[in-house]
């Protein structure tokens, strides 16, 4: 039998899009405010993405990181734009209007589960096999987002944990059990995930740890842009432990 412990985000459900979603229409309605005033694209997107990642360490990723970092970056342009030309240009419904777009990475309700992604659960669950839920969240929007996805007909409560930093090889251990070396001799244990660091802390913990790799790339400051052959997908995850296959759906074939 065997013990996976599952990641959410872009593993069971897409959800980078609405990340980039948000990112496009918030550059997109800074060059609307600004027109010709404004800075060229890879100068404003250098700038956000400084501020971003220096929110990370206080915010993780919790809701309102995105929204907040969105109104920074709005106010320092503003700040040149009047040194530049001479005009303030700052109005508070702007900024309430970049908080409502940086907000669009949780609008869970517009998520939907990849394809396979359920019928993998449910034959595994149907097998004897332990599945374990795994994700980086905000605590507070995540049980919304379960229910609204039905992750409980899947998951059972004990075996799901959300974390609003990076995952750890504590994290891995609680959600899935784990004791030490000779405990369940008989399990296998699979980290399932989209990024490097939703598979590797697991690899840490032992020997007797499994990676089972499906990569999606991201403009998260987790996951920092290597890049393979194919410019659309991230690199294969480079451990003798771990497996890279292209979507959920294969996940069967190669345990």
């Amino acid at each position: 039998m065997g013990v996976f412990v599952f990641d959410g985000d872009d593993t069971l459900w897409m959800n980078e899009w609405q990340y980039s979603e948000a990112y496009a229409n918030y550059f997109s309605y800074l060059y609307k405010i600004f027109e010709n005033k404004t800075p060229a694209l890879h100068l404003i997107w250098e700038r956000y993405f400084l501020i971003e990642s220096e929110l990370y360490k206080e915010w993780g990723v919790k809701r309102g990181r995105v929204a907040e970092a969105m109104v920074r970056m709005y106010r320092d342009l503003n700040k040149r734009v009047k040194f530049e030309f001479g005009k303030d240009m700052h109005s508070f419904k702007h900024e309430e209007q970049i908080r409502k777009i940086g907000d669009q990475p949780f609008q869970y309700e517009r998520l939907t589960w990849n394809p396979g992604a359920q019928d993998v659960l449910r034959t595994l669950r149907q097998e004897g096999h332990t599945v374990c839920f795994l994700s980086s969240f905000d605590k507070e929007v995540f049980p919304r987002k379960a229910e609204f996805l039905g992750l409980y007909d899947f998951f059972d409560k004990k075996n799901v944990r959300i974390t609003e930093f990076k995952k750890t090889k504590e994290d891995f251990i609680a959600v899935s059990g784990w004791k030490n070396e000779y405990a369940d001799l008989n399990h296998e244990w699979y980290a399932v995930g989209n990024g490097e660091s939703d598979v590797r802390p697991a690899l840490e913990i032992s020997e007797r740890w499994r990676g089972i790799y499906i990569p999606h790339g991201s403009t998260s400051q987790y996951f920092r842009g290597k890049r393979g052959m194919d410019y659309w997908t991230s690199t294969s995850i480079d451990h003798p432990r771990a497996v890279t296959i292209n979507s959920i759906s294969e996940l069967l074939k190669v345990i």
